[in-house]
């Protein structure tokens, strides 16, 4: 029996073309199987996967409590622009708590 799957692009254009002459031993004996349902997965896993394209992500337009330069996070509550501005105000509000300690 002669095999020819064709496989498609998401645009629909012809990909690939897998013909009996391509197919090992062990593909052929699968082929013939009763069950439809493994043969159908095999040759599904063959074509591309959709791309799926996140439309729903924004980015917010915010200003660095530390450095004050613009950035645009995803979220709307980020207030740094970096993890290191982020570390620098940590190190230098746990200064002034050591130094208020002290006093």
């Amino acid at each position: 029996m002669a095999y020819e799957c064709k496989v498609y692009d998401k645009n629909g254009k012809l990909k690939k073309i897998l013909r009996e002459s391509q197919l090992t031993n062990a593909s052929k004996e699968f082929f013939n199987q009763p069950s439809t349902k493994k043969v159908r997965s095999l040759i599904n896993s063959f074509k591309e996967p959709p791309i799926e394209e996140n439309t729903d992500t924004k980015f917010y337009n915010k200003i660095c409590v530390v450095c004050k330069k613009e950035f645009h996070p995803r979220h709307p509550n980020s207030k740094y622009c970096s993890h290191e501005c982020q570390k620098k105000l940590y190190l230098e509000k746990k200064k002034m708590k050591t130094n208020r300690l002290k006093k």
